[in-house]
């Protein structure tokens, strides 16, 4: 196997000094020194090691199925007001301010752009300030100007970023930037979506609750009718057991439906960052109404709406970037230093300077580099074939959210026809009944049918609006951001 070689630096030194006369004088040395590290440094710097990035996007359709409309889908930011709930408009905006998820993708964010703006800086110029005194017994002259009895002055230095090694820092720096905002759009979305979700599920919780209410007070006059037809002798006793087992249901349900809902206002709590649910959340409202067919737009506009695809976008090109990294450790490496102080570095004034520039030249290394850049354009692969598999399962999810809103969207307009034929059945019912045609029995058994068909109705628009809500979320329904949060 072929050895890459290790690190061998070649240093190269020019010195300045000002004599107690105040006039200056280099030697001819110094100045071809500096000439020959600045003419090395502008040859090398315009070497680039930059990966070039072969793959591309899975081919999607050109749209959804079922989808008649194929043109671009409507602005979802702020997809939430289509169900013009103000509570909701609220707690929404509350989440985004509170939530404690979105306040870490925050702080990610921040550490993001920060470590971006100072990746430049690594290869720029540095200057430090240092001090040192020495003490000792011995009447020698001190010839070795770092040991003198005091020295302090300013160090300066400087890395070449050549052979791409600072343009791949830069890459890398402002690829990790890119996907910390991809990272905090994203659970902006996902908190946004469960937000929605529990406002919607507790909704539709207290609108069964009262309903199951009306349920139990129904099942209860069929228990007592039941009872009073066998009393009578109209019936053989045991008729009622039927009747019994609905009105403890009934009961059991309104038990399950108050524990459901103060699970949601808990769980919206949480999701608002406070421990206490919001007193606002205890009486019951109308169910969110789901607004008209949502545009979906074309599939290809997952690649740009969908956080976690141009997430996955970006770890491509910080991977890129890092290979760039690790070729540019194949190549020679140039430092640029020098210093200028009280003390030294001149031997023979108190006052002066010195510097040069430090060559540095891989010789052998047990392929220790070139494995380094092996292992990274693996790692590039990888970061591809996870590009490719975010956008098939960007795909996967937004078709089948689509698939599953049409599927609760014509379920609940089945069960907004079938209240229909209850209420008709309930009217021509009470009618019989106040004309002596039918018993009071009849007339409490089809009440409690369309009490139990606009629960079921109930149960549908709540699905129907989660359905939505994950449609929305899977499209890549993005959050607006306030323009001085966007500037950081």
């Amino acid at each position: 196997m072929h050895q890459r070689p290790a690190s061998m630096p070649i240093s190269r030194h020019w010195f300045a000094w000002l004599p107690r006369n105040g006039r200056a004088r280099a030697t001819l040395r110094s100045g071809r020194g500096i000439l020959w590290a600045a003419t090395i440094a502008g040859a090398l710097s315009g070497c680039s090691a930059i990966e070039p990035i072969v793959g591309e996007a899975p081919n999607l359709p050109a749209s959804y199925a079922r989808e008649v409309a194929t043109g671009p889908r409507r602005d979802l930011k702020g997809w939430w007001r289509q169900f013009h709930d103000p509570v909701l408009d609220r707690l929404v905006a509350q989440a985004g301010r509170q939530n404690l998820s979105i306040a870490q993708a925050k702080a990610r964010l921040a550490a993001g752009r920060s470590q971006a703006g100072t990746a430049q800086s690594l290869f720029l110029p540095t200057v430090g300030g240092s001090g040192q005194a020495l003490a000792g017994n011995s009447r020698e002259e001190i010839v070795d100007p770092l040991r003198r009895p005091l020295l302090a002055g300013f160090d300066t230095s400087w890395d070449a970023g050549l052979f791409g090694l600072s343009e791949s820092t830069e890459k890398a720096a402002a690829a990790s930037r890119a996907i910390a905002g991809d990272e905090l759009e994203a659970v902006r979305i996902a908190v946004t979506a469960e937000v929605a979700a529990a406002y919607i599920g507790l909704r539709s919780a207290q609108h069964q609750r009262e309903l199951s209410t009306a349920l139990v007070a129904a099942q209860e006059r069929r228990v007592r009718l039941a009872r009073g037809r066998a009393k009578a002798g109209m019936t053989s006793p045991g008729e009622d057991i039927d009747s019994v087992t609905s009105l403890g249901e009934a009961q059991v349900d309104l038990a399950r439906l108050d524990a459901r809902a103060a699970a949601l206002r808990q769980q919206i709590a949480t999701l608002l960052g406070v421990v206490t649910p919001d007193p606002a959340l205890d009486r019951a409202a109308p169910q969110p109404v789901s607004p008209g067919t949502p545009a979906a737009g074309r599939p290809a506009d997952l690649l740009r709406a969908r956080p976690d695809v141009r997430a996955a976008e970006q770890r491509v090109l910080k991977a890129a970037a890092e290979v760039g990294i690790a070729k540019a450790d194949l190549h020679p490496k140039l430092r640029l230093s020098g210093t200028i102080g009280l003390g030294g570095p001149s031997i023979g004034s108190p006052f002066g300077l010195a510097g040069g520039p430090s060559l540095q030249i891989p010789l052998f290394d047990y392929g220790r580099r070139e494995a380094a850049v092996y292992a990274r354009r693996a790692l590039l692969d990888e970061a591809l074939a996870a590009y490719r598999q975010t956008v098939l399962t960007a795909y996967q999810e937004a078709a089948g959210a689509l698939a599953n809103w049409r599927a609760a969207h014509e379920a609940t307009e089945r069960q907004a026809s079938a209240i229909e034929t209850e209420r008709r059945a309930t009217r021509r019912m009470g009618v019989l009944h106040r004309e002596g045609l039918a018993d009071a029995g009849k007339l409490a058994d089809v009440e409690v049918g369309l009490i139990l068909a606009r629960r079921r109705l109930a149960a549908a628009k709540e699905v129907e609006g989660l359905s939505l809500v994950v449609l929305f979320k899977a499209l890549g329904a993005a959050v607006p951001v306030s323009q001085g949060e966007a500037r950081g």
